[in-house]
């Protein structure tokens, strides 16, 4: 089979303008003003959205690991019964939500470099409240007896007798010391994992937020001052 086409009417067919790949829709050549920013935008856009290299605000960031925090313990027990998990519980499953509104938010506010959600963050000191409350009444020998009669644990399961001895147990097993170790695992079982963590997540936001507000107070105070001084020394001259 022979191609009847003249050498004309191949010439036709090749493209009027030559192809520059350095410029995609009109983005610019890498290298030049043009292209940086469109390689920029193009991470940006590729990347996770609680990434932004635009987002100098290191609090977002720890406000966003606080909501991490909360709803991870929420998702582990709050109670010697293994098979519950804390969302399965009333004030568990309202820490849930109060997680995952703080990551949506502070996900958004990384994402566009601004604050959000900052109403959550005073929401937290409800749940840094009752597990403070909890941890301040818990008596290990007590729960442990009533985990005991529920068939939650075993009654010979080692454990701390308090928050005293747990922390003394915790500088044994430190030192090697194995049955230090499991005593403070059995006080850990009774207690309830999920809820350390989400007092540890709820103070977090607590310190981040108040940090943050003091912070700024200081700071408007002393560009109020540095006015004061620029005005007094115009005022001179």
């Amino acid at each position: 089979m022979t191609d009847s086409a003249q050498p004309g009417e191949l010439a036709s067919l090749e493209p009027l303008e030559p192809l520059d790949t350095g410029d995609v829709a009109g983005q610019g050549a890498p290298g030049t003003a043009m292209g940086d920013d469109a390689m920029v935008a193009a991470i940006r856009a590729g990347s996770a959205p609680a990434y932004n290299p635009y987002c100098r605000d290191k609090t977002f960031y720890r406000f966003l690991f606080s909501g991490v925090i909360i709803f991870v313990g929420c998702m582990m027990p709050f109670s010697a019964e293994l098979g519950r998990a804390g969302y399965q519980t009333m004030s568990g499953g309202f820490y849930t939500l109060l997680g995952i509104a703080m990551v949506w938010s502070w996900w958004a506010a990384i994402t566009t470099n601004r604050p959000f959600g900052l109403k959550w963050l005073l929401f937290a000191a409800l749940p840094l409240i009752a597990t403070s409350m909890n941890m301040a009444a818990f008596d290990a020998t007590a729960v442990q007896q009533a985990a005991v009669a529920a068939g939650h644990v075993r009654a010979d399961m080692p454990f701390s007798a308090d928050w005293k001895s747990m922390f003394g147990d915790i500088g044994g097993a430190l030192a090697k010391n194995a049955e230090a170790a499991t005593r403070v695992e059995g006080f850990w079982r009774l207690f309830g994992p999920g809820q350390f963590f989400v007092f540890l997540g709820a103070l977090m936001a607590e310190l981040g937020f108040f940090g943050g507000v003091i912070g700024g107070a200081k700071k408007n105070k002393a560009d109020q001052k540095q006015k004061q001084m620029a005005a007094a020394e115009r005022k001179r001259r």
